[in-house]
């Protein structure tokens, strides 16, 4: 009942075939298993990526590694991804590695594509926002997935796909998602409730806490796609050309009018061709009254979350990466939709430049 859909995709994301699920979460674990990543295999993602992501990796019985990111862009850069997995190889241990496209940004990872076909590892690109999409980059790897979730660039509402040219791993694939339940109402609202409790707990200072709802977690993770969702996800897939050039159009605009307030503001300079949000780094004593000042003035300022190490300390023991942390007390992100035309990105600026002026 989904095959336009999963033909849609495979085309528009250099694929063989493309698998659905309820969500991109759902398609992390289903690959995982379906890979055999249990056991003595580890998994290396970003130390900065969504608490999902960790948990997805988790519950495969894999363990759960953390890679390096830069303090400047937030981003693994590929030498030191390379590094890392070279330090966690060793004999006896196979794992994969994710090579996550954060923000949108289209990443160049050839070292560490090397270092993981010497090494017996796994590659998996991990496209939550389409970067891959335009220009249509080839699918090198094991698998790409991409997400279509809300927020997304790609928008669909609900959704996620395992894109690969491995007939025997799609089978496999399609075998696991089919024992999956259909995303619905309810856990739609169980995600809700977690993420507001997991909010809260950081409002209070007690981040550490949050580990204790990773098994939670767990019932969020398997969902089958709905087939309703189909051609809200076909609408959405062809709307994306536009969609794209519009944020790229909105980024544009916003890079000009915060042009003049360097250093203590600085805009991520990489290739972002699926712009989620505007990227900016920002001297940290400056980050939080900024934004405090943008949300009160009605504008959706965004920081990161917290290193994964922050959170899930007893998990991620291993791996505190002071990067992360330097990101997380950094980033800020800017919202792109079509509510931020060229008089509210103006008036962000004002209300940037008036708070830069008061704390100097």
């Amino acid at each position: 009942m989904t095959e336009r859909a999963e033909q849609a995709l495979a085309q528009a994301f250099d694929g063989g075939q493309a698998i659905l699920f309820g969500r991109a979460r759902s398609a992390h674990l289903a690959l995982f298993e379906a890979l055999g990543l249990h056991g003595r295999s580890c998994i290396l993602i970003p130390s900065n990526a969504c608490p999902s992501l960790l948990a997805c990796a988790w519950a495969s019985g894999a363990e759960v590694r953390l890679a390096p990111v830069s303090a400047e862009t937030g981003v693994n850069a590929d030498a030191a991804l390379a590094r890392q997995l070279r330090i966690l190889s060793r004999p006896g241990r196979r794992g994969a590695v994710l090579l996550t496209h954060l923000y949108g940004f289209r990443l160049d990872f050839t070292q560490t594509r090397k270092a993981a076909q010497e090494l017996g590892w796994i590659a998996i690109e991990n496209d939550a926002n389409a970067s891959s999409f335009a220009p249509k980059t080839k699918l090198e790897d094991a698998a790409r997935i991409v997400s279509f979730g809300p927020g997304k660039v790609l928008d669909a509402g609900s959704g996620g796909a395992v894109i690969t040219r491995d007939a025997r791993l799609a089978e496999e694939l399609r075998r696991i998602a089919s024992r999956y339940p259909a995303l619905d109402d309810w856990a739609e609202r169980d995600e809700e409730r977690l993420m507001l409790d997991r909010r809260a707990l950081r409002n209070a200072g007690r981040s550490t806490e949050i580990e204790a709802t990773l098994v939670r977690e767990l019932r969020q993770l398997r969902f089958g796609f709905d087939p309703e969702a189909e051609e809200p996800l076909l609408g959405a897939l062809a709307h994306l050309p536009t969609r794209l050039a519009e944020r790229q159009e909105r980024r544009e605009a916003w890079i000009e009018a915060l042009s003049g307030l360097e250093p203590q503001l600085q805009i991520v300079d990489l290739n972002q061709t699926a712009p989620w949000r505007l990227i900016v780094r920002a001297n940290p004593k400056v980050r939080d009254p900024v934004v405090n000042a943008l949300r009160k003035a009605g504008i959706d300022a965004g920081t990161n979350y917290p290193s994964l190490s922050h959170s899930f300390p007893m998990l991620t023991r291993e791996d505190a990466h002071p990067d992360a942390d330097a990101w997380s007390r950094s980033a800020i992100n800017l919202w792109l939709d079509a509510r931020y035309d060229a008089a509210r990105i103006n008036t962000a600026r004002t209300v940037i430049e008036t708070e830069l002026e008061a704390l100097t």
